[in-house]
């Protein structure tokens, strides 16, 4: 059940930008632009995590001929064209997470990345298993982030590191 919904808030999301998508060239130039380091992404993460997350900070839009819309509706965006890449390696958090914080960068919006980890029951019983989420933050507050996706995880890793 909890699958069918994640599936049909996926949909909306889609449903939603739909309309602007069709009218606004910009939208859509920046749709394929996300869609585009989406599937740079597994390359950009061969190094460590910190030379990776310094590569996405330094990119930046001097290309693109138009700023980028408002916060929501860049966030709305990446989160499309993470959902978009299905076929992708890496899991729709880590796209997602990775996407938003760097066009969000890009806005000035001062939000982190947290990489986390938990046990999950495994294949037998008596087995565990380690799965990881990444979520965003402002300050400690998770950003656009249900609750049930991030709580039980024991964050490895902040971004950027704090001193």
């Amino acid at each position: 059940m909890n699958a069918l919904l994640v599936r049909i808030g996926h949909l909306w999301l889609g449903l939603r930008l739909l309309p602007s998508l069709l009218t606004n060239a910009q939208q859509r130039q920046l749709l394929a632009e996300m869609r585009h380091l989406c599937q740079e992404l597994p390359i950009i993460l061969k190094q460590p995590i910190p030379q990776a997350m310094a590569e996405l900070e330094a990119m930046g839009g001097e290309e693109r001929p138009f700023p980028l819309p408002p916060e929501a509706q860049t966030r709305q965006l990446a989160d499309l064209a993470a959902l978009l890449e299905r076929r992708s390696p890496l899991g729709l958090c880590l796209r997602r997470s990775l996407l938003r914080y760097r066009y969000l960068h890009e806005l000035g919006v001062p939000v982190a990345v947290r990489f986390g980890a938990k046990f999950a029951p495994g294949d037998a019983p008596d087995k565990k298993k380690v799965t990881g989420h990444a979520w965003l933050v402002v300050g400690e507050r998770p950003y656009h982030e249900a609750d049930a996706n991030w709580q039980g995880y024991t964050v490895m890793l902040r971004w950027p590191q704090e001193v």
